[in-house]
C-alpha cells in the first residue's frame, strides 16, 4: 500500500472520530437533561470532535499535494 493511501485513511478516520465524538455529545446532552455533570463535560469532548474533523480534513488536503511515486 502506498504512502499516500495510508495517510489518507488516517486523516479519514480522524474525520469519522470526530464527528462520532460530536454526536455522543449531541445524543449525551439530549438524553441528560438538566444533568449539570454532563453538560460540563461535554463542551470539551466537542472541542476535541471539532479539532478531530479539522485535522482530518487537512491532512486529506495535504495528502493531495504529494508528489506522486
Amino acid at each position: 500500500m502506498k504512502l499516500a493511501t495510508r495517510l489518507k485513511i488516517v486523516a479519514w478516520e480522524a474525520v469519522f472520530l470526530g464527528a462520532f465524538l460530536l454526536a455522543m455529545v449531541f445524543l449525551q446532552l439530549s438524553e441528560a437533561g438538566s444533568d449539570s455533570s454532563v453538560g460540563s463535560f461535554a463542551w470539551v469532548y466537542g472541542i476535541v470532535g471539532v479539532t478531530l474533523i479539522l485535522v482530518g480534513l487537512e491532512g486529506v488536503s495535504l495528502v493531495r499535494r504529494l508528489p506522486s511515486e
